[in-house]
């Protein structure tokens, strides 16, 4: 009886231990196993999987910002695994499968804006088909996973952009974010900017941005975006001593710079005074202030003589006589801009069909100057001229094209008339006054009567 109450003890005890047993390899779970490989960031499938003795799989973060997946075995190590950098599951096949995207926002960290991104930090995402996205939010740059919030509201790709797959966030965005050398006026290297640091990416996102560059003096300069904001931004208060631009890199400039304006350089009383091609114009010898901009001038002397070249190649005392305007004029606008002749040598430059007055009230008409360039005394000619049905039109000879030329020159051509003087061509004009000036009205009367 004994023996039989021990060997049923003993069954009953093993068939608790099979129970155990089979009931501890029900709650074995398989879990994704890798650990700083890239395929544990981007391509799960390819990595190992594991069945863990415990019921719980992790997904972590390591200090060198790689990624780890696997098993935890015992409490210890689920007490260990704390958000964010580690995120533990259970219950489940292959749990840890948890997406990884790019986490930073420009507010906090300006490189989420200056940089791709792709040495800062990882966070982990609560699904795992949770896509990561990019965004410009008020000027500010954010990375991160794509919330339900997040989803409805990206729906501009300019400012923000989802992506699926594994840190797929990172990259400058947006592309046409503007590139400056960025320093301020406590680093002496910032005077060079060759010898600063390299251009960066703006930290603000603002379309059509712009680059500057601002001196205090030749040794305290600072350079950065017009977006920047505060104390950073040095022409948000100090307009004249800034220089903007608005290319990548652009504001590298010297504190002394060359000009880029190149001007007509000439001081005779013979040639000078007349108009000349800007192609002809030169590079200015002294270099100016970076904030300063490039400027020619032309002079006219009570002898005759003019004077062609660049306002900062002039002293001082001869700088004050130009910005007066005393026989003295200055552009800014293109190369060779000082190329116009000092003859003030203008003729009346109307159409009938476009003024009332060009026909009769002529002399109530300004005269402008030539559109080409008068470049001797040849060139000093108006005309007045007829064309087609009965249009009239005055304006320079130089300006029209050579056939037009040849039938104004022509002396028996009736239908223009040609005169050298300033403004000569404002005398009224219709089908009487050409006969007249012409010799024929006296021909056309005597005609005329012998028709009686």
């Amino acid at each position: 009886m004994m023996w039989h109450n021990n060997k049923l003890f003993i069954t009953i005890f093993a068939i608790s231990l099979l129970r155990s047993y089979v009931a501890a390899q029900d709650t074995n779970i398989n879990c994704y196993s890798c650990y700083d490989a890239d395929s544990c960031l981007k391509n799960l499938e390819a990595t190992d999987i594991n069945t863990c003795k415990a019921n719980t799989c992790y997904t972590q973060i390591n200090a060198n910002l790689t990624i780890s997946r696997g098993c935890l075995d015992d409490d210890k190590e689920v007490a260990a695994c704390t958000a964010p950098s580690c995120v533990s599951c259970s219950g489940s096949e292959k749990c840890n499968n948890l997406n990884v995207c790019k986490s930073c926002n420009s507010d906090d960290d300006p490189t989420c804006a200056q940089t791709d991104a792709s040495a800062l930090n990882n966070v982990i995402c609560e699904k795992a088909d949770s896509k990561c996205m990019i965004r410009v939010l008020e000027k500010k740059t954010e990375r991160g996973c794509v919330t339900d919030e997040i989803e409805k509201t990206c729906t501009d790709e300019k400012t923000c952009q989802m992506c699926t797959g594994g840190a797929c966030n990172v990259g400058i965005f947006p592309e046409d974010r503007l590139t400056c050398f960025q320093c301020n006026d406590t680093v002496a290297a910032c005077a060079n900017a060759q010898a600063s640091s390299g251009a960066l990416p703006c930290t603000q996102y603002v379309a059509n941005d712009s680059c500057y560059m601002y001196g205090s003096d030749e040794t305290h300069v600072t350079r950065g975006c017009t977006s920047d904001v505060g104390e950073q931004n040095k022409c948000a208060t100090d307009e004249e001593k800034c220089r903007t631009c608005n290319a990548n890199a652009c504001n590298s400039y010297g504190y002394q710079t060359e000009q880029l304006l190149e001007c007509i350089q000439c001081s005779d009383n013979n040639l000078c005074p007349w108009g000349h091609e800007t192609s002809t114009a030169k590079s200015c010898e002294k270099q100016i202030l970076y904030s300063a901009e490039g400027k020619c001038y032309t002079r006219t002397f009570e002898n005759g003589t003019v004077t062609r070249g660049c306002f900062y190649d002039l002293d001082d005392a001869d700088q004050k006589v130009c910005e007066a305007g005393t026989n003295c004029t200055t552009c800014t606008t293109a190369n060779g801009c000082n190329n116009a002749d000092t003859q003030n040598f203008t003729c009346i430059r109307c159409r009938s069909d476009e003024n009332d007055k060009c026909r009769y009230k002529s002399k109530e008409i300004a005269g402008e100057k030539c559109r080409n360039l008068v470049q001797s005394n040849e060139d000093m000619k108006c005309f007045t001229g007829v064309w087609r049905t009965n249009l009239l039109i005055r304006g320079c000879l130089i300006d029209l094209e050579d056939r037009d030329q040849y039938i104004c020159n022509d002396s028996e051509n009736n239908s223009c008339q040609i005169c050298n003087s300033t403004n000569c061509n404002n005398e009224p004009s219709g089908a009487a006054y050409f006969l007249l000036t012409n010799g024929l009205l006296p021909a056309v009367l005597f005609a005329l009567w012998r028709m009686k």
